[in-house]
């Protein structure tokens, strides 16, 4: 009995996942908490749930029971469901693929890497399968915790990069998520800081205050400040200052826009009123999207600042924030856009899917980093 009651269990677990719900606020955010590591790491679990298995069928009492054979039948159907959400994984690619050919044309697969590329990308589902929890890349060299203001952890930063002397190269900063409560810059996106830094771009993932310190627009000057040291250090780090993008997960897809459509503007610059936080281009991944207060200026789709390349990436089942507020925030952007404004939906894909280095994070990263040297080579 105990194996039927295992197998019951990992049975719901996993059909949840399979077959995501339509859910919404408290129950929307609890199904992606249940769901997020089966969805992108289902691998693993499949390998913990046969393990299990094989433990309990080692009891001798087991050979005369009569639930044996049917939690058997329903061990089988859980890591079938396994294996296919690990298969499923494989429509993220042809997504990304479309709407960037839709958004760039042709150039995008022509322009890769085309200055600093020395090492290849590893295949996304060797890697995702094998190294699921990757969070180091050989030849990239990580430096923490530097302040890029005063005020502790919440003003810190980590710097990732090659340690061979190049000089001019693009930067990507990152913004984290968790809803403005919570989080920090080792959290999310490590897969891609990681590989970007092996392929020549210097890599920095930043906090930024959060809950009191985080009400609109505290958060928004906190990444402003990370633009205008990025800019100020750019002889010391080997950085192109005219090439400076922007990426944020979730809360901090709504502060990489925020801070993209407000280049400039001194009262969301306080004590740096005239540092340039213009920025090449900008990536939004699951971003919170919508307004924050009553103030117009915390709505992206109002703001009307000029609007630089954007790629947004939203998951089609993500349950803590649907995929509607992305899409229309994408469409109001290319309204007024001179440049491409990208917008995807990944199938069957849950919010947080770069929250491990799994398949679909990777393919994720090898389409953003299309994406940015797309349009850096315009």
């Amino acid at each position: 009995m105990g194996l039927l009651v295992t197998a019951t269990i990992w049975a719901l677990f996993v059909a949840v996942s399979v077959w995501l719900p339509r859910a919404r606020g408290r129950l929307g955010f609890a199904v992606f908490i249940l769901t997020v590591a089966c969805n992108e790491i289902p691998s693993v679990l499949l390998l913990v749930f046969v393990a299990s298995v094989a433990a309990t069928l080692a009891d001798p009492s087991l050979r005369g029971d009569a639930a044996t054979l049917p939690a058997l039948a329903l061990s089988a159907l859980v890591a079938a469901a396994l294996v296919r959400l690990q298969v499923r994984a494989r429509s993220a690619r042809p997504a990304l693929a479309l709407a960037l050919s839709e958004g760039l044309g042709p150039r995008w697969r022509s322009s890769i890497r085309p200055e600093f590329d020395s090492a290849p990308t590893p295949s996304p589902w060797l890697g995702g399968i094998l190294m699921p929890f990757q969070r180091h890349t050989a030849g990239v060299t990580r430096v923490r915790n530097i302040a890029y203001a005063p005020g502790g952890r919440a003003h810190l930063l980590d710097v990732f990069a090659r340690n061979d002397g190049a000089r001019g190269r693009p930067t990507l900063i990152h913004l984290h998520g968790g809803g403005f409560v919570s989080g920090g810059k080792s959290r999310e996106s490590i897969v891609l800081l990681n590989q970007l830094a092996q392929h020549g771009w210097v890599c920095v993932s930043a906090n930024y205050g959060l809950r009191a310190a985080a009400r609109f627009p505290l958060s928004l000057i906190d990444a402003k400040r990370v633009i205008a040291w990025v800019r100020e250090h750019a002889e010391e780090y080997g950085v192109d200052a005219r090439r400076i993008y922007l990426a944020g997960a979730s809360a901090g897809g709504h502060l990489a826009l925020s801070a993209a459509l407000t280049a400039g503007e001194s009262r969301y610059q306080a004590g740096f009123e005239d540092a340039d936080t213009t920025v090449a281009g900008v990536v939004s991944l699951y971003g919170y999207l919508g307004g924050r207060g009553q103030d117009p200026a915390g709505d992206p789709a109002r703001l009307r600042g000029e609007v630089p390349p954007a790629l947004i990436i939203q998951g089609a089942k993500d349950s803590a924030l649907p995929a509607a507020v992305a899409r229309s925030v994408a469409d109001a952007l290319r309204e007024r856009s001179a440049g491409p404004v990208v917008y995807v939906e990944l199938p069957q894909t849950q919010h947080s899917f770069d929250l491990f280095a799994s398949v679909r994070a990777r393919v994720a990263a090898n389409a953003i980093e299309s994406f940015l040297d797309g349009v850096r080579s315009v």
